[in-house]
């Protein structure tokens, strides 16, 4: 019941949180050749990569804001 939960309430919130924040930092990453276009949604490595650093440049401005560094 929880992972149905995840699968299709949480993670479709996540990634329209978090994907257009990693966005650009893949984008300068890979010079321009990632992601792809259409992945927003889409269950790929490249969009979770992309998620995921989304995430993770949140959590760090989040550690700056509170002086964490």
């Amino acid at each position: 019941m929880l992972d149905i939960l995840v699968d299709f309430v949480l993670e479709p919130v996540a990634r329209a949180i978090f994907y257009p924040i990693g966005w650009p930092i893949v984008k300068l990453i890979s010079w321009g050749r990632y992601p792809s276009k259409g992945m927003w949604f889409k269950d790929t490595p490249e969009s979770n990569w992309t998620m995921g650093l989304g995430i993770a440049a949140v959590v760090i401005a989040i550690m700056v804001a509170l002086h964490q560094f």
